[in-house]
């Protein structure tokens, strides 16, 4: 027996190939596949890429599938489901597979038993939980105007915000006005300013900004540091809020943190986060895990085909 996990991400696509031991037989790549953003062609085309060469480096054929789950970013409606089903059996034809949204990759990847709550914090942020009773729940986990917050996509806002007020006096000093200009490399805030009146920020320079936050928290700028303790303070009340509408506040219940800045394990976003947690849950404690979530993906396609899941 054989089974694809499948992680589709907003910047690149994984495909692993698992015996039914769980055992890594080879690996495949491909690019972006969030279709909200990159489109349904460029979508397939990252998944179809990433799942053929996944299976021509275990010398497999779709045939020899037994199940393959497919974590996909953008997931997240009936609407999403009706343009993604399709796209897969496509690539899959006619293979057995399954369509979650990829919040659930990280739970599984984290826990033994598929049970608690999953935090994810990198370019954006999201927050899903699963009860001993097999109960889910998924917050809407999309933009601000829905009621999301966090991640990359946040921070580097609030840091240009920020850096803006300290160079105009409008609030404490922050260093995040040296370094701005750097990013985009140019001398002057009102140069950094005309790049963003003009739409020409670009998306290393959105990824540079969270790395200089966390840099200059750690030398010690009070305004970048607490523009990540706030980040996981809030990050904590999005759990905070699906355990308790799961009833698992009064658990032992781990939370499993991934994401590119949850994976810093930076103390000022893991301890605010455990902090406002533990408000709701005292009981709570962190998981950061040593695997990819595409891990999550090869044990979810187990469980579906071992009943656990359905």
């Amino acid at each position: 027996m054989y089974v694809l996990g499948v992680d589709v991400g907003g910047s690149k696509t994984a495909c692993f190939v698992s015996d039914e031991k769980g055992n890594i037989l080879a690996k495949g790549f491909g690019g972006p596949g969030n279709h909200q953003v990159c489109g349904i062609d460029a979508a397939k085309k990252s998944m179809e890429t990433a799942v053929l060469e996944g299976l021509d480096g275990a010398g497999l054929s779709k045939k020899d599938i037994t199940n393959a789950l497919f974590g996909i970013s953008g997931a997240d409606g009936p609407e999403d489901f009706r343009i993604l089903k399709p796209a897969v059996k496509e690539i899959m034809g006619d293979a057995v597979f399954h369509i979650v949204n990829d919040t659930w990759l990280g739970l599984r990847a984290g826990t033994k038993d598929n049970v608690g709550v999953v935090s994810i914090c990198g370019t954006g942020a999201g927050h899903a939980g699963r009860n001993r009773a097999g109960q889910e729940l998924a917050l809407r986990n999309l933009y601000f105007e829905t009621g999301n917050l966090g991640g990359g996509g946040d921070l580097y806002r609030k840091a240009l915000h920020f850096a803006f007020r300290s160079q105009e006096g409008t609030w404490e000093k922050t260093r995040l006005e040296e370094v701005m200009p750097s990013i985009f490399d140019v001398c002057t805030m009102d140069e950094v300013c005309e790049i963003l009146n003009q739409g020409k920020i670009t998306k290393e320079q959105k990824y540079r900004i969270p790395i200089a936050v966390f840099s200059l928290a750690k030398e010690g700028d009070a305004v970048s540091g607490s523009l990540i303790s706030q980040m996981g303070y809030e990050e904590g009340k999005y759990a905070a809020a699906v355990l308790k509408r799961l009833h698992m506040c009064e658990e032992a219940v781990p939370a499993v943190l991934i994401g590119s800045l949850f994976q810093t394990k930076e103390p000022l976003l893991v301890d605010a986060y455990l902090s406002s947690l533990r408000e709701t849950a005292p009981g709570a404690y962190a998981v950061i895990p040593d695997v990819p979530p595409v891990m999550g993906a090869v044990a979810l396609a187990l469980d579906f085909v071992r009943g656990r899941m359905k």
